[in-house]
């Protein structure tokens, strides 16, 4: 379950395409820093699922810290099986990115009921074109080449942005956050429709109040699979600031439903 991060939020190369850097920087210009916090519970069922329970929490951090942007994610789910078995797992990822796009640093760790089981740290660097070269120095060290037209995980939010307020989508595109084997994966994004301001929310917040949203649907894929099955599929309402108020995390034998429980702004740097 790796797919729950910044880069949940898709669009294409900024500069590339409909939109371009200017309206992607206008959209930047709206963000708001935010802490959010979602209760996470089953949702549908196959009929074949082996689940029969599942609870979590997920908590998303997203500041401005002047020269780039640092989220910070913490997610845990406990799941009950048909059998009586419970599994817990679960992970974090803190990431800095910097203004341009051009830089980002990750620090992932994934964890289970036993206890902490891999950490993984690196660094990345892109081109204009978006292609470039990530560097891992844990586990192990090793380096892995970025094709052209990778995003790092917050312009690929700003664009999605500003090809949603210009109802240009379906959207593909290759993003690299760093977690999973590789940190790079593949993203199909299709708008379902646009919500007016003002439509009733999961939770009252002036972050919310008469801010325009959109129902938006995710497939992920391995970054060279476009054609296979996707490995996962989220449905989810991303509002114009950035904020989302609810998630429908889709792994195919069952479904996560994610709202939105606490949502606080973040104060703005003193740059």
């Amino acid at each position: 379950m790796r797919r729950i991060s910044a880069a949940l939020l898709v669009a294409l190369t900024i500069g590339c395409g409909g939109g371009g850097p200017a309206a992607a920087a206008m959209a930047g210009e709206r963000l708001s820093p935010h802490r959010a916090v979602y209760a996470l519970s089953l949702g549908s069922l196959q009929s074949s699922s082996p689940v029969v329970e599942a609870a979590g929490r997920f908590e998303f951090e997203w500041k401005d810290v002047c020269d780039g942007w640092a989220v910070s994610q913490k997610f845990r789910i406990a799941l009950l099986y048909e059998d009586g078995v419970s599994v817990s797992f679960g992970w974090s990822l803190s990431s800095w990115e910097a203004m341009d796009g051009k830089h980002y640093r990750f620090f992932v760790r994934r964890f289970d009921g036993s206890g902490l089981t891999e950490s993984v740290r690196g660094k990345a660097e892109l081109d204009e074109d978006g292609s470039g070269r990530a560097v891992f120095s844990e586990p192990e060290a090793r380096e892995i080449d970025l094709p052209a037209g990778t995003l790092f995980p917050t312009h690929h939010t700003l664009h999605v942005l500003a090809r949603a307020e210009a109802g240009d989508v379906p959207i593909w595109t290759l993003v690299f956050d760093g977690s999973g084997d590789e940190g790079l994966f593949g993203v199909s994004a299709a708008l379902s429709r646009r919500m007016a301001p003002g439509a009733p929310a999961q939770i009252s917040s002036p972050l919310l109040d008469g801010v325009p949203s959109w129902r938006v649907d995710l497939a992920f894929f391995d970054a060279d699979q476009r054609d296979a099955e996707p490995e996962q599929e989220q449905g989810l309402r991303l509002f114009a600031n950035g904020v989302v108020d609810e998630m429908r995390l889709d792994y195919g034998d069952f479904v996560l439903d994610a709202d939105l429980t606490e949502l606080t702004e973040l104060p703005a740097p003193d740059c």
